[in-house]
């Protein structure tokens, strides 16, 4: 019986896949950067399993992006992975929605110590002391529970699942491989390596850990904070000791800067740059595009509802610290005493960005608003509109539009500025 196996997991790479919403940033020094991004996360995970001889790799789907625009995306995959076979490391992964139908990628001669599960079927690979359980997909959009049939634990080895999916209760991703998380706990597994959800996050604890890796880079201004893989150091039927590493090469954030206690505007500007500095320190050396969010409760409301001239002033402020600002925007409030909309006329504009914050889908129901949506996303390249941040198509960007007007809306009118 092994006494300790150590992994990395990862997963949602996205090789070479392009990152949105670079278009509108205008330094093209950051945005060659980030061009290059997924592809550099992924060599930082390859060197680190090269310096450091991990008993696997595991890989939980989404390696890449679909088929490959690119063949060299193909070359420099199989690359790598006959670096870690030279060095011993095994790898071991599984398609998820966006690789499932790669064609290109079957045609890939990799060394024999790469091991891509079946299709049809869990299938299970030992490697020493370890045995990794999973199943890709076959298809884009599977629906079944694949996990319910993944086997039972092997005695007297460490067993560890790896599966592409969407556990139940998460809002806002398409609902793949839906499972539970008592689905996966009673595999009875020691580790599951779970991929899908962008955002790393640990959903037990304990004797049967479960946990998303999160992507390696992040692809877009959702995507924030810090991305990598988990290393995990597992005994059997002993509790998964997990280790965050970063390999993201840039870092999207979203910048909320409370400025209630500011005087005047030159200290509201002082209490973003501080926090400007804060996410630079945070990043380690890499690029930082940011999205900068003024909040709270102030009588400065109605002159920073300017965006343009707000921009002006934070922009060159953050680039002091090697930031660059992606948006802008206040959504200061005004203090009750203050607000100059009559409270009769106030309480009727807030029913009504109640009611659409509630439900943004239903402005799509609009026959008026669906038709100039129509004609808006067929008169402009999508590409373009996805990298000036306005993809209407997206339900979930699409709903955070119409948040940020409506809150918008709100705020000028309590300061008088319509």
């Amino acid at each position: 019986m092994p006494e300790q196996v150590r992994i990395v997991h990862a997963a949602d790479i996205h090789l070479d896949s392009r990152l949105h919403g670079l278009g509108r940033l205008g330094r093209d020094d950051v945005v060659g950067e980030l061009r290059l991004a997924t592809r550099r996360a992924f060599d930082a995970l390859v060197d680190h399993c090269l310096a450091t001889v991990p008993d696997a790799l595991v890989i939980a789907g989404d390696l890449y992006d679909g088929d490959w625009t690119d063949y060299a995306t193909g070359v420099h995959f199989t690359d790598r992975m006959r670096d870690l076979h030279d060095a011993g490391v095994p790898v071991v992964l599984v398609r998820g929605n966006h690789d499932a139908e790669s064609v290109i990628s079957r045609s890939l001669q990799l060394p024999p110590t790469v091991h891509q599960l079946a299709t049809d079927a869990p299938e299970s690979v030992e490697l020493g002391g370890l045995v990794v359980h999973g199943q890709g997909f076959a298809k884009p959009a599977v629906t079944a529970n694949l996990a319910m049939a993944y086997p039972s634990p092997r005695s007297g080895l460490v067993n560890v699942g790896v599966l592409h999916t969407s556990v139940q209760g998460y809002d806002g991703h398409d609902p793949y491989a839906p499972c539970t998380l008592t689905d996966l706990q009673g595999r009875g597994y020691e580790y599951f390596a779970l991929g899908h959800i962008h955002q790393r996050q640990v959903l037990a604890r304990g004797e049967h850990t479960v946990a998303f890796s999160g992507n390696l880079q992040g692809r877009h201004p959702r995507e924030t904070g810090a991305k990598g893989a988990l290393e995990v150091v597992l005994t059997p039927r002993g509790e998964a000791q997990l280790t965050f590493l970063p390999f993201d090469v840039a870092r999207w954030a979203r910048l909320d800067v409370d400025v209630t206690e500011a005087a005047d505007r030159a200290e509201a500007l002082a209490l973003v740059d501080s926090a400007v500095g804060a996410a630079s320190d945070a990043a380690d050396g890499r690029p930082v595009v940011a999205k900068v969010v003024l909040v709270g409760s102030s009588r400065l409301a109605g002159e920073l509802a300017d965006r343009e001239r707000l921009g002006h002033e934070v922009r060159p402020a953050a680039a002091r610290h090697e930031v660059v600002v992606d948006t802008v925007r206040s959504d200061v409030v005004v203090p009750a005493e203050r607000r100059r909309m009559p409270a009769a006329q106030r309480d009727v504009l807030a029913q009504v960005v109640s009611d659409v914050l509630a439900d943004p889908a239903a402005l799509r129901r609009d026959p008026v608003l669906a038709r100039d949506l129509d004609q808006l996303t067929s008169e402009l390249n999508q590409d373009f509109l996805r990298d000036a941040g306005l993809d209407l198509t997206d339900d979930a960007r699409f709903a955070e539009i119409v948040a940020e007007a409506a809150q918008r809306l709100l705020a000028r009118a309590d300061a008088g500025v319509l």
